[in-house]
């Protein structure tokens, strides 16, 4: 029905827009708070999560044993790489922060 390039671009164009809404309810949190707390930090960090997959499209649609198969990677692949890590560490940092106070 779709071609793969369709479906990826499809897919990455929906998860842009879904990130775009994350960062407009970030944005407002802070507005409304007049600061930053660790449910906006946690928020953020979602927001680069989301960027990342959008980045990277092809990853949500392969099998499991070809997205770890060693290959060279282009600078994109890397900076996805790059700001899923960031991204978790700072929902991470959010979750903790909210069961510790």
């Amino acid at each position: 029905m779709l071609g793969p390039k369709l479906k990826h671009k499809i897919f990455s164009t929906v998860l842009f827009f879904i990130a775009a809404l994350l960062l407009v309810s970030v944005v407002r949190k802070i507005d409304e708070h007049g600061a930053v707390s660790f449910e906006t930090v946690s928020g953020f960090g979602s927001v680069l999560f989301v960027l990342s997959i959008a980045l990277i499209p092809e990853f949500a649609f392969l099998k499991f044993t070809e997205a770890f198969k060693v290959r060279k990677q282009n600078s994109r692949e890397k900076i996805s790489e790059k700001l899923v890590l960031i991204g978790m560490v700072l929902v991470l940092i959010g979750f903790i922060g909210n069961v510790a106070l």
